[in-house]
């Protein structure tokens, strides 16, 4: 028997509130199915299925529930990361981060990182899979023997995978799009795992089929449309009787851009007409289309910086290529070490300078306009040994057995025409060591630093004669602070005593305890607390102290180990730059010690008390 008309109503209101409950809702007002659910299967051991046809089964259904298994397994994406540690796979959680209801993503990708191929070749592919009728029956076969409802997460799988999607693929040119519209044809046509799982997509004389416009084969209510399953084009393109489901905008930024604000305009402005080509969803008012803005960062005024500014219903995600970017990519450490290790990084930041290596392999673009130091008027020195003077208790010896001293050899600016320096040995410096463990709580922001500076007198000068600043646990930065110390010479270690830094001088003074009969060089060291104020703007009024120093051209580099001081002087003003050394180095002013008694003053001061003193002195006599 059916439902009355009255018991009708109160039963579609029941529903109503059973969908309020179990969906999540979104900002705009959409429904949208949670990422317990999305994330709720578990991957299918292909080896435990006895015949072809069950691990074919096993096999899609694996794909459907996983962007990165069915990149890596059936698109065959091999130099994809495959460390099964998935909190450490950059790709893993590349291919997590667009598994989900309702997208709205911008994601900042460092370069040559594949983010094109998992966003452009693989996602698209992955959204236009065939869920049938069949796939979706065993899933639910399969919940409900492990005493589940599987209902929700077939849902999921119904949004998630539409054999008549149109996906419309947008780059900053039409040439960079059809090379993208040709990786995806390339699986359809040669892709042997992709072609026996799904079969029911490949297309026939029939489809469309170009490098611009790719159309699988659809069912019945999607032959009429005029869209390819996949269309590619670039900035510009006509928008007009488009009508699309999803829209990648994949590197919509370039050279052009960078170069002419007028280019750079003309690309936001395209970016907002790409919502003209969205077909809307009838059946959910407010579930916008789904839409992933891709790249690394160009400049500081470029495309994101507008999404950022005046589109925040967008999800941002920003990668950093040296980590330090989120909670699964600790600083320092590369997240794409298979292809990007520390050095050659660090060749590729020599080569493109400071500002393309921080916008395309940081994802953090510097604007010289906020920038608060000028390192143009930086002072370079490089470390040389000394082989004529030779003192017993300041020499080392080479490989050859002859004896040397360190020396530092001033580089000469040649546009100043300046005369050439006197060498200086380190030893005949004043040497402060100034250490900064981490405690600022931020995310990514986890390296302790160390500076140790030498100063000299006349004239002023202030050398940095070691950086370090690194992401290790307390037992190692402890060992680390003792070595430099040695290595230096230092007496007194200055530190920061306040706060959630206490903890560390309780370790130091340990550390000495412990080891002072076995290394007798710790026990002359002793530590001096250094005066910190309490203000929010504490930090910025101590780096900001030193951009005077900078100025007049005082303070002075190791050429060859200074990138990380250089690389935060050169962002320092803009926001999320590290300041970690800067912030060691802040402190500077408040323990250098400088005589500021002019030469002459001290001679005609000495002279007037040998004068007071012969006169007393004839005086008594």
């Amino acid at each position: 028997m059916g439902l009355s008309t009255p018991d009708l109503q109160e039963q579609q209101v029941v529903d109503s509130v059973k969908r309020t409950i179990d969906y999540e809702i979104d900002e705009l007002g959409a429904t949208q199915v949670p990422r317990s659910v999305i994330n709720s299967w578990r991957l299918i051991n292909i080896n435990d299925c006895s015949t072809q046809e069950s691990k074919k089964s096993a096999e899609r259904l694996n794909s459907f529930a996983s962007l990165f298994y069915f990149s890596l397994r059936v698109l065959k994406k091999n130099k994809l990361q495959t460390n099964p540690i998935f909190k450490h796979n950059l790709h893993y959680q590349m291919c997590q981060a667009v598994m989900k209801d309702g997208l709205k993503e911008v994601i900042e990708i460092p370069r040559d990182h594949y983010k094109s191929t998992i966003y452009s070749e693989c996602f698209p592919i992955w959204r236009s899979l065939p869920f049938s009728n069949k796939d979706a029956d065993l899933i639910l076969k399969i919940y409900d023997q492990l005493g589940q409802d599987g209902t929700m997460y077939v849902e999921w799988m119904r949004r998630a995978h539409n054999q008549d999607s149109r996906i419309l693929v947008v780059s900053e040119t039409i040439k960079n799009a059809a090379k993208l519209g040709i990786r995806v044809r390339n699986h359809y046509e040669n892709g042997d795992i992709f072609r026996y799982l799904f079969a029911e997509v490949i297309p026939d004389a029939s489809c469309i089929w170009t490098n611009e416009s790719l159309q699988q084969k659809r069912t019945r209510a999607g032959s009429g449309h005029g869209e390819g399953t996949f269309d590619f084009i670039g900035v510009g393109a006509a928008l007009q009787s488009r009508h699309y489901n999803i829209i990648i905008q994949d590197d919509l930024v370039g050279k052009d851009a960078l170069k002419s604000e007028l280019v750079m305009n003309d690309t936001i402005e395209y970016h907002k007409l790409l919502v003209g080509a969205f077909d809307a969803d009838a059946d959910n008012a407010g579930r916008d289309n789904d839409e992933i803005v891709v790249g690394n960062r160009w400049s500081y005024n470029d495309l994101n910086s507008h999404l950022r500014d005046n589109e925040k219903y967008f999800n941002f995600s920003r990668h950093s290529a040296l980590g330090g970017c989120c909670d699964q990519h600790p600083h320092g450490i590369p997240i794409f070490p298979e292809a990007f290790n520390i050095a050659k990084l660090s060749r590729w930041r020599a080569r493109l300078g400071t500002y393309l290596y921080s916008c395309q392999f940081l994802n953090l673009p510097i604007n010289p306009e906020k920038c608060k130091f000028d390192t143009s008027r930086l002072r370079y020195f490089h470390y040389d040994r000394d082989y004529i003077a030779v003192a017993r208790n300041d020499q080392r010896v080479d490989d050859q057995g002859r004896g040397y001293r360190v020396k530092m050899v001033h580089h000469i600016d040649e546009k100043t025409m300046e005369p050439a320096m006197e060498d200086v040995f380190p030893r005949n410096l004043q040497r402060y060591m100034i250490i900064d463990p981490n405690h600022s709580g931020q995310k990514g922001r986890c390296r302790h630093a160390i500076t140790i500076t030498g100063v000299s007198q006349k004239p002023r000068r202030i050398y940095l004669l070691r950086t370090w600043a690194e992401a290790v646990d307390t037992n190692t930065f402890v060992e680390i602070i003792f070595q430099l110390a040695t290595a230096f010479k230092i007496n007194t270690i200055h530190i920061e005593t306040v706060a959630a830094q206490k903890y560390l001088k309780f370790h130091l003074e340990y550390y000495i305890q412990a080891n002072r009969k076995t290394k007798p060089e710790l026990a002359h060291i002793r530590f001096a607390d250094l005066k910190s104020s309490t203000t929010a703007n504490a930090k910025i009024e101590r780096i900001d102290s030193v951009i005077p120093i900078v100025e007049r051209e005082e303070l002075w580099l190791d050429a060859r180990d200074c990138s990380k001081v250089v690389e935060e002087l050169e962002a320092y003003g803009n926001k999320n730059g590290l300041v970690d050394i800067l912030d060691t180095l802040g402190y500077g002013p408040q323990v250098w010690k400088f005589d500021d008694v002019d030469d002459e003053e001290l001679e005609n001061l000495v002279i007037a008390q040998q004068t007071r003193f012969r006169k007393a002195m004839r005086m008594s006599a």
